[in-house]
């Protein structure tokens, strides 16, 4: 009987993970058609994208070639290609809208950048609130995004505090 017992429990055990499996699962499928329709298009950062994200940004004196003072916290997403001028919304990988930032010229990138005025730490504490995963998108244009895959890294940069992650 008592191995009748132990069966039986192992055997609940494994539906009762099956079942937790499965409800991940249709979590996760959810979250991929909400963020597919704020993203028809998702570009990895870096590469073939020519975007570089940084975690935190020179804090200078004045303009460029002013003295280095010091580092804000704040995220950024350079391009090499135009898609915008506007500003950008950034999403979670459940394609909750978790922020935005403006565009601004960048020098030494002819596509401008995504200026953050909002601190990594909120940006990534976010999206990793609402979906355990640190991953954001930028919205660049009315269908493409640019996934960074840890928004408390940085992606194509070793400047600032690119050596740590910001949590």
């Amino acid at each position: 009987m008592t191995k009748f017992f132990s069966v039986l429990m192992v055997f609940v055990s494994l539906c009762a993970l099956d079942a937790e499996a499965g409800t991940r699962s249709r979590q996760s499928l959810v979250h991929k058609r909400a963020l597919s329709a704020v993203c028809r298009s998702v570009l990895s950062v870096g590469g073939a994208s020519g975007t570089v994200y940084k975690n935190s940004a020179p804090l200078r004196s004045g303009g460029v070639g002013t003295p280095l003072i010091g580092y804000r916290n704040e995220p950024s997403l350079l391009m090499s290609r135009r898609y915008t001028t506007s500003g950008t919304s950034i999403y979670d990988s459940a394609g909750n809208k978790i922020g935005s930032c403006p565009w601004a010229d960048a020098h030494g990138f002819s596509g401008g950048r995504f200026r953050c005025t909002m601190q990594t730490a909120s940006l990534r504490g976010a999206a990793v609130r609402n979906t355990k995963k640190p991953n954001v998108f930028f919205k660049v244009n009315s269908k493409t995004c640019v996934e960074v895959f840890d928004a408390g890294r940085c992606y194509g940069s070793s400047k600032g505090r690119c050596n740590q992650l910001i949590k």
